[in-house]
């Protein structure tokens, strides 16, 4: 085996145990949001997609005798990284979810741009497609979860008894400022 396909089978073991992550992640908001049957239609076609991604990945890793790592799942470490260092501080489930996914979209992002490169360099051109829908489907997801700030608040104060808080006008001491 090569450097450059040692190196591509390390980015698809890293896409891979990422893919797992972001399956969690999606699982969870999924259920955060239960109540909002629109937005867990729009996240459902995501881990739909995100679970076909991880299958193509692990198809690519077997193409290249190879298969999916636990040592190097980042993805695992990543969210116990988060749950420690940022979940527990809080009990805010809601818009923790919808923040880790927001976050685990820009690490798909990042991991299949560099995923894709490699790939490119390496002449394994499906691995290059599968990146590249992957990416394409990351920044839809945060897209579509950057619509959402306003419904994670809402969904977070109503976790701690607080409804029908209206939003922020555009009087008062922030202006209507973000």
């Amino acid at each position: 085996m090569t450097t450059i396909d040692r190196q591509l089978v390390g980015y698809l073991k890293d896409a891979h145990a990422l893919q797992e992550h972001v399956e969690a992640t999606l699982s969870e908001l999924l259920t955060a949001v239960a109540e909002e049957p629109d937005v867990c239609r729009r996240l459902g076609r995501y881990a739909e997609r995100t679970r076909a991604h991880t299958r193509e990945i692990e198809a690519r890793l077997r193409a290249h005798g190879s298969a999916p790592s636990i040592a190097r799942d980042a993805g695992r470490l990543f969210a116990a990284v988060l749950e420690a260092g940022l979940g527990r501080a809080r009990r805010d489930p809601a818009g923790r979810h919808i923040r880790d996914a927001y976050v685990a979209a820009h690490l798909q992002i990042a991991s299949a741009e560099m995923l894709r490169r490699v790939a490119d360099r390496a002449g394994d051109a499906e691995t290059a497609r599968i990146a590249t829908a992957l990416c394409d489907d990351a920044h839809a997801l945060s897209a579509e979860l950057s619509e959402r700030w306003d419904l994670a608040v809402e969904l977070s104060l109503r976790q701690h008894g607080l409804r029908d808080v209206p939003p922020p006008g555009d009087s008062g001491p922030s202006g209507g400022a973000r």
